[in-house]
């Protein structure tokens, strides 16, 4: 009897012991897998999940409990501001009140599917926290499934309104069904599928019967919405969400979705290479082929649409996702250029973020807004150099309330940026483990004295080929995601051994190419054809940085041009026709990355004599197969900084 007395006073004052401790540590901020959690529908996945994601850094000035708390401080705040359940037409059904852009047909709009693929993903990510987010997440799906699309009843129609006969009216928007389709995966990893819904299988149809019947092109684009064409060229970049497909491909096993994810890839390399080089922007919608930016007024949308705006402001949260949730480094070159570009456009403050820029970087708009500042933030976790901008800009995005579009895209970067957006696994069937095909054909040419180029036949892979990794002499030298590499910065008369490796998204390399060797030429020799001589140039940065600064032999001054603009030039009227085999560049700080040598008898036609967008700065000096004419010009298509291009010395060389 006192035995059992003591043990029942034991456990009593164990129990008091123990609640005191749970107390102490939510008090105290205690990682959440140490706290209490609300499990109302037996979530497998309760918020906060709190991941760490490989190659991603978090704010590093407050705690994870901090974040945690923040989030989900917010998600009162949205849930309150812009979640809705009073549709008299549709009980039960939940949506997100939101603005439109467009014609509703005479309907009084509440929100778009858009708004609802937000709500929907934000409602599965805060389940746990949210004992309600179960019953919320079915009412909005109620909203998407009622509100179908006339062409396709897997999709969802872009407008909700509260009228019966709004549901099955308007045609689908691609990028609510894709957020749609995505969070039903969540769902089902959140909830399972065995309830009164199959979210697994409601993915499946979403995905397969809808979009990529409606939304997928022939081109491995994806459309605007299922109104548009199967072979339609013109699409919106804030619907690349790369992250999402690779979801889709990881439940369907459809190759069609790497297939759109890579055609994506090259689709954005391609664009900002001709448009964006030194930003790494992309505007509202693209069109053509090869890309290239919507005119103004597109689709009746907003006069910039041609520009960097509030639809491709979303754009750095799709992207960086990828590498963040799978690894693909072109997601973190993408997302890391942009970083770059912002921190060093704002000083650094997000305060100083604008709502809206042209794709040279020049500024469009007036105010910062979160769904501008917010994807900026949240590119910059690729990289500890970006850490004090991180930090000011989670500062910065979690007290900001301002309309639907902001506060919503504002708390999707919140989880992100807090690790409590989880990657949906399958049970590690889908885990990646074969390694390319050898890349094959390497070949090496001689391009100067300083410069070999490199190219080879392009490798495949069971998922999708990210990129390849370039070895001189067995030392890793480049990663270009393409086939060619240009390797500047060598010394003349100088004999060099390549190799090459492919690399998938999961970070499988490939076996090792073929050795390619190369000589550089060497540098040729006589006087400075350019000493003295007359030059022009397409803008000057000011009195003091004219053009024949650059080729007046003194290494002191230097010609500048114009800050933040691609596409400037410097030409050398050599006074006569000559037989030209090199050119000497003395950079000043400001140099060119990417620049093209040409040739022309009249300053009007050019013909190239060399191209690089691999330079570095300093000196280059460049022999190339000799070629006639009076003018000689530099012609630079990316900038090696922020600023413009700058040259203390333009020499040529001939006979």
């Amino acid at each position: 009897m006192y035995t059992i007395k003591s043990n029942k006073s034991m456990m009593k004052l164990l129990g008091l012991i123990l609640l005191c401790l749970t107390m102490l540590m939510t008090l105290l901020g205690a990682p959440a897998k140490f706290q209490s959690k609300a499990h109302a529908a037996g979530e497998l996945k309760p918020f906060p999940q709190q991941i760490n994601y490989p190659g991603i850094i978090k704010p590093n000035h407050v705690t994870q409990a901090a974040m945690n708390s923040s989030v989900s401080a917010y998600y009162d705040y949205w849930k309150s501001a812009h979640l809705r359940n009073n549709l008299a037409s549709l009980p039960g059904g939940y949506y997100v009140k939101g603005d439109i852009t467009g014609d509703a047909d005479g309907y009084n709009p509440l929100g778009t599917s858009e708004g609802q693929g937000y709500g929907m993903i934000i409602t599965v990510l805060m389940a746990g926290y949210d004992t309600n987010a179960k019953t919320i997440y079915d009412g909005l799906f109620k909203t998407a499934r009622a509100f179908k699309s006339p062409n396709n009843a897997n999709l969802m129609g872009w407008v909700v309104a509260d009228s019966s006969s709004a549901q099955g009216h308007f045609d689908s928007a691609t990028d609510g069904d894709l957020d749609i389709a995505y969070s039903l995966i969540l769902a089902d990893r959140q909830w399972g599928s065995t309830g009164t819904i199959n979210y697994l299988e409601e993915a499946k149809k979403m995905i397969t019967n809808g979009i990529k019947v409606s939304n997928v092109t022939t081109n491995n684009r994806l459309n605007l919405g299922d109104w548009d064409t199967k072979s339609a060229l013109n699409t919106r970049p804030s619907d690349w969400m790369l992250s999402h497909l690779r979801a889709f491909y990881d439940v369907t096993g459809d190759q069609t979705w790497l297939n759109v994810i890579n055609n994506l890839y090259t689709l954005y390399s391609q664009f900002t290479t001709s448009y964006s080089n030194s930003t790494g922007l992309i505007s509202d919608f693209v069109v053509g082929n090869p890309p290239q930016p919507a005119p103004q007024n597109y689709l009746d949308e907003f006069p910039e649409t041609n520009e960097y705006n509030y639809n491709a402001s979303r754009v750095p949260l799709r992207i960086v996702m990828d590498y963040a949730l799978y690894g693909d480094t072109r997601g973190k070159d993408i997302a890391d250029k942009i970083a770059v570009w912002i921190k060093g456009k704002t000083s650094g403050n997000p305060n100083n973020v604008k709502d809206g820029y042209q794709l040279n970087g020049n500024v469009r708009g007036t105010y910062a807004t979160a769904v501008f500042v917010s994807p900026f933030i949240s590119a910059a976790t690729t990289s500890s150099a970006h850490q004090a901008w991180v930090n000011a800009g989670w500062d910065w995005m979690k007290n900001k309330q301002e309309s639907y579009f902001s506060d919503s895209f504002n708390m999707l970067n919140l989880l992100f940026i807090s690790g409590n957006w989880w990657k949906p696994e399958f049970g590690g069937g889908t885990t990646d483990t074969q390694a390319p095909t050898t890349p094959a054909n390497l070949t090496a040419t001689t391009a100067s004295s300083s410069q070999i180029n490199l190219s080879w036949t392009a490798s495949t892979d069971n998922v999708g080929v990210s990129g390849y990794r370039v070895f001189r002499g067995g030392v890793q030298v480049g990663t270009p995601t393409g086939t060619t590499f240009n390797d500047t910065g060598l010394t003349a008369s100088t004999a060099y051994s390549y190799t090459v490796k492919a690399i998938d998204a999961a970070g499988n390399l490939s076996a090792i190419s073929n050795t390619a060797t190369a000589t550089t030429s060497a540098i040729a020799t006589g006087s400075n054809l350019a000493l003295g001589k007359t030059a022009v140039a397409s803008s000057v940065e000011g009195t003091g940085f004219e053009a024949s600064k650059a080729t007046d032999g003194n290494s002191s001054t230097r010609w500048g041009s114009v800050e933040g603009s691609n596409n400037q030039w410097i030409y050398v009227d050599l006074g006569a026709t000559k037989s030209i085999n090199r050119v000497k560049l003395n950079w000043e700080a400001a140099y060119g990355k990417g620049y093209k040598i040409q040739i022309s008898s009249n300053a009007t036609t050019w013909t190239d004599a060399f191209t690089t967008t691999t330079g570095n700065g300093a000196i280059d000096d460049i022999t190339f197969t000799a070629q006639s004419g009076r003018y000689v010009r530099i012609l630079g298509t990316l900038r090696g900084t922020a600023y413009g291009y700058s040259l203390f010395d333009f020499e040529v060389y001939g006979s």
